[in-house]
């Protein structure tokens, strides 16, 4: 039996909504500095700021849904040396166009882009008409040996990258939404490996990022295969086999993993008290309730139902 994962809902949610005005901006810089990256932080013209943060730490990775209305950050040097974060940062951009300088030079970066720099370079960014952006921060120790930020990255039309358009939907799905799933952290820091290389990332490491992130996006389906996964991401089977025996693991093992780690974030989110357990079953992909009910026992050494009891008591 293996221990209960942690809450799949956010660790952290802060709102500038009943800060005093006047302190609204220095809130919102030290919850940063606490819980992403160290800032620096104005509005122009003085104007009123409003600010909503959801965060969730994995412990290397780091993740937040940022809304915000109009303001510039700064991340300079002196705040660097004494606020240092040794990471490399992802931020996704849903709404709101942005400006980004570094080096004297400025870029716009649009909703649906993607722009990865080292958190621990002098920048600039201005939101001018607010903010709605996913957040990533990853540990540089955890990116695999080679792989470094160099000159910062912006991956135009996320969406029709494979890399962009999978971390934009794991992370989506783990902040700032009413039913979050925790996602694995290992397949974040492979996607944000391919991000950071931008084609150097070694092979095995880019197929199982691939390999996983099309797991995620298909848990629902009890048709999910090693063969359908396998063609999705352009290698054989028994290259993927190979890439999940590598990470110590099945690819049968690591879908029944996530199916449950889903199944838990649903009989623990909002509305659990009337989910019914077949449904539940039914949602994460499996095709027996009978099997659903004794893998999830095994695994977190609770029944389904005991669970959603729990959380709709504490709810």
């Amino acid at each position: 039996m293996h221990p209960a994962p942690a809450a799949p809902r956010p660790a952290q949610a802060f709102s500038t909504a009943h800060v005093p005005s006047a302190e609204r901006l220095r809130a919102w810089e030290e919850h940063n500095a606490a819980a992403l990256i160290a800032l620096k932080c104005r509005t122009p013209g003085g104007e009123d700021f409003q600010a909503r943060e959801d965060n969730l730490d994995l412990g290397r990775v780091h993740l937040a849904r940022v809304r915000t209305t109009a303001h510039v950050v700064e991340r300079s040097a002196d705040l660097i040396e004494r606020r240092p974060t040794g990471s490399v940062a992802i931020y996704v951009s849903l709404r709101g166009e942005a400006q980004f300088q570094q080096a004297g030079r400025w870029r716009v970066i649009r909703p649906g882009d993607v722009l990865v720099c080292d958190a621990d370079g002098s920048f600039v960014r201005g939101f001018g008409h607010g903010l709605d952006e996913l957040a990533v921060r990853v540990d540089r120790r955890a990116l695999p040996d080679g792989v470094r930020a160099g000159e910062p990255l912006i991956v135009r039309r996320a969406e029709r990258n494979p890399y962009g358009r999978a971390i934009t939907r794991l992370v989506g799905r783990a902040v700032g939404v009413e039913t979050p799933t925790r996602p694995d952290e290992q397949t974040i820091v492979d996607l944000a490996s391919a991000l950071v290389g931008d084609g150097t990332t070694r092979p095995p490491v880019v197929h199982r990022a691939l390999a996983c992130a099309r797991v995620e996006d298909r848990l629902h389906d009890p048709r999910l295969s090693a063969s359908e996964v396998a063609d999705a991401i352009g290698i054989s089977v028994r290259q993927l086999t190979r890439v999940f025996a590598d990470a110590g693991t099945t690819f049968p093992r690591y879908v029944l993993g996530r199916r449950l780690e889903l199944a838990y974030a649903l009989l623990t989110g909002a509305g659990a008290g009337a989910a019914r357990t077949a449904t539940v079953a039914t949602t994460c992909g499996f095709s027996s309730v009978a099997h659903f009910s004794q893998t999830f026992h095994a695994r977190f050494g609770i029944t389904a139902g005991e669970l959603r009891r729990t959380a709709a008591k504490r709810g």
